[in-house]
């Protein structure tokens, strides 16, 4: 705050200690998720032509799932790394939100090999078919020790926060669930079961699928649309701002996720006016600190004022 009782403004910008721990297994999670990709890519190819030869619904519909898998682990891969570029010119926050992005583009992936699984295995239960138990619980034991072992590859990571990563997971786990109904129903079609288990086994798995999509889609929707990150809230950080004795008041408070575990925080608070710049440089960094401290918010943009703004559309707030 200047002599004259103008209103200044600073920034405070620090990495949180969630960020730099992301940063810092990024490139291991990478190089985890490129080995899950290959060998998912493989499997895919082998499933669709045992699938073909076999005549199984159940298994092309696993097939059709594994290839949408397999290419949403490569955009998982190319999310993650696009992320972590640092900010510029042109993006000043960043790429963070490529990660979000990069989840929601392989959750639609996953809605529409559901589509083609449930059109499928409909029109295979008013025209069944002859299917091999025995291939069907060859290919399914397979695939379970395929989408097992990527599991533990992409499973044991640090990136909790970032969404492709959870997509990769899901795409996995839900690969490997796929991949037990395969071999049950391959079970049941071994010892004489009806045809119909095949396309029902498929109904199956595409209900366990669309209901896992569409908490991603939820989450990464979020993100893309600056929802306040899970945690974190308005009154959060008022509270914190206003605790401060120099503080009178606190107001446009904005709260928006700019990356896998980044924050970004700006708002008005209203000090006394007869602070000197100095002053008001000492204080914006200490109020900066404490919400990176106590809320490990990466980005802080505090505006200091001697009193409220004549705009306050956010009033319902209750900032003041």
């Amino acid at each position: 705050m200047s002599e004259n009782g103008q209103g200044d403004e600073a920034t405070v910008t620090a990495a949180s200690r969630n960020h730099s721990h992301g940063h810092s297994h990024g490139h291991g999670s990478a190089k985890r998720l490129g080995l899950a990709s290959g060998a998912n890519v493989v499997f895919a190819v082998v499933q669709v032509v045992v699938g073909l030869s076999i005549g199984s619904v159940v298994v092309l519909a696993d097939a059709a799932h594994q290839a949408v898998d397999a290419l949403g682990l490569v955009t998982a891969l190319i999310a993650l790394r696009v992320a972590r570029r640092p900010a510029d010119a042109q993006w000043t926050y960043g790429m963070g939100k490529s990660d979000a992005l990069g989840g929601f583009v392989s959750a639609l992936l996953l809605v529409g090999s559901v589509v083609w699984i449930v059109i499928e295995s409909t029109r295979r239960l008013f025209e069944p078919a002859e299917v091999s138990g025995s291939g069907v619980i060859a290919i399914g034991v397979i695939a379970i020790i395929v989408n097992g072992g990527s599991v533990l590859l992409v499973g044991h990571n640090h990136g909790a926060d970032d969404i492709s990563l959870r997509a990769a997971r899901l795409h996995l786990l839900t690969d490997l669930a796929g991949s037990v109904v395969v071999v049950v129903a391959g079970g049941l079609l071994a010892v004489g079961g009806p045809a119909w288990i095949d396309p029902a086994a498929s109904f199956l798995l595409s209900a366990a699928v669309l209901w896992s999509t569409w908490r991603l889609i939820v989450l990464a929707t979020r993100v893309l649309l600056d929802r306040v990150p899970a945690g974190l809230a308005v009154a959060d950080v008022v509270e914190v701002l206003v605790a401060e004795p120099d503080v009178d008041g606190v107001h446009h408070v904005h709260l928006r996720p700019v990356g896998p575990g980044v924050v970004s925080v700006t708002a008005h608070v209203v000090v006394d006016g007869r602070l000197s710049v100095h002053d008001a440089q000492a204080m914006t960094d200490r109020l900066g600190a404490l919400l990176v401290d106590e809320h490990r918010v990466s980005h802080v943009t505090l505006q200091l004022e001697c009193h409220h703004c004549d705009d306050l559309e956010h009033e319902e707030h209750g900032h003041h």
